[in-house]
């Protein structure tokens, strides 16, 4: 892998951090810099996931048909725009294109670095792989905030952003791209072989949505500390992907899934049940340990079940999964919170997790095999020698 992957790793680690230092900045300058009420406050931060989501789609046929690396361009390219409309002199009327285009962005350089760094991984290491991607991801949404706060008003931000997307750009523009797969029969949006392993993503990632979204507010309800809670949650999934994103490579990805699956059950339980602050912190860490599993094992699954020429719009549609399991399942969750207590968030956040278990140990996933041999070229068949690894799960030979 050498070089070239650490290259794609600190290009998505850059692109997040500017996407997080929009996130503490924003809102206040909405709120108290123009007048915007709640509503429209709220309605102008989501656009940017809305299009996130729509832009992976996209992304994953343009790095397949037009390359990894145009795919990634691209995505800076639509940052380094949003930042130029983020500035104030554009208004509030600015601020809607600069999240859109902001949010495609993010969803094409994160599709475009999960798939370039497959393509180069070997297939014994591919989870390993995106494990250290996911890693410079998550570093990057950690330590944005900080930066955002540090520069202090949107005109900074928005400075900041335009320039640390240019300077992506000029860096990968001269990262050698190899030859892309051979493209087999018509292009797909969705491959069929993504619907499961996304239903088992998303499944999980209900417990981000309870975590980003009422951690803080339980821990405030019960009279504790809550400075530290999410940021040792956050911490643990960036050791975690860093530290363990190579299990699915060898252990196989349904054990995987299952030790991750036990950090949750044991994280989430720990906050239901227990009122003691003493348990906050641990809790939060065992549960961002669990955390950082899934995605690497089910990617793996997902890779090993198309075609090398659909891969990154494989990728891309199994990671709008996330997206639209966090959206939905945090306005759930809202729902249930008033009608329930915050308590309850984390209990409806463990029952999801047990939907994952269950769909995990089932074998219907079988039913999305291999892609069938005379459907490689040469060049593909390499790909094949990794199938096996999603295998174990899928209970094909």
């Amino acid at each position: 892998m050498g070089s070239r992957l650490w290259r794609i790793v600190g290009a998505a680690f850059v692109g997040m951090l500017g996407f997080g230092a929009v996130i503490p900045i924003l809102p206040i300058y909405l709120h108290e810099g123009v007048g915007a009420s709640t509503f429209v406050t709220g309605l102008v931060i989501g656009l940017a996931s809305a299009f996130a989501l729509l832009g992976r789609l996209f992304a994953g046929k343009v790095a397949d048909r037009r390359g990894r690396r145009t795919a990634l361009l691209m995505g800076m390219s639509f940052c380094a725009a949003a930042g130029i409309l983020y500035l104030p002199i554009f208004g509030l009327w600015g601020l809607g294109p600069a999240r859109v285009l902001h949010g495609l962005g993010e969803g094409f350089f994160i599709t475009a670095s999960v798939a370039w760094v497959v393509d180069i991984a070997p297939a014994a290491r591919r989870a390993q792989a995106m494990g250290i991607l996911s890693s410079g991801i998550w570093g990057g949404v950690s330590v944005g905030p900080a930066i955002g706060q540090a520069l202090g008003s949107l005109p900074k931000v928005a400075l900041f952003l335009t320039a640390s997307s240019l300077a992506v750009l000029a860096f990968m523009f001269f990262t050698d791209e190899e030859l892309r797969p051979h493209a087999v029969g018509p292009a797909r949006w969705f491959p069929p072989a993504v619907l499961l392993p996304g239903l088992i993503l998303g499944c999980g990632n209900v417990t981000y949505a309870a975590m980003s979204g009422f951690l803080v507010l339980l821990l405030r309800e019960r009279g504790h500390d809550s400075r530290w809670a999410f940021s040792a949650f956050a911490f643990a999934v960036l050791f975690g992907r860093f530290a363990f994103g190579g299990m699915p490579d060898r252990m196989g990805p349904r054990r995987s899934l299952l030790i991750g699956y036990f950090f949750f059950a044991v994280g989430l339980i720990a906050i239901a049940v227990s009122h003691n602050a003493l348990f906050d912190v641990p809790a939060s860490l065992v549960i961002g340990i669990g955390y950082a599993f899934p995605w690497p094992a089910l990617a793996l699954i997902v890779v090993n079940r198309v075609r090398a020429s659909e891969r990154a719009s494989a990728l891309g549609a199994l990671t709008a999964f996330y997206d639209a399991f966090v959206a939905v399942s945090s306005a759930i969750a809202g729902a249930v919170a008033g009608h329930f207590g915050l308590t309850a968030v984390f209990w409806f956040a463990f029952l999801c997790m047990c939907g994952g278990v269950v769909l995990t140990l089932t074998t219907s996933i079988a039913k999305v095999g291999p892609p069938a041999h005379s459907h490689f070229s040469p060049t593909q068949n390499r790909d094949r020698q990794g199938a096996e690894e999603g295998a174990e799960m899928t209970g094909t030979p």
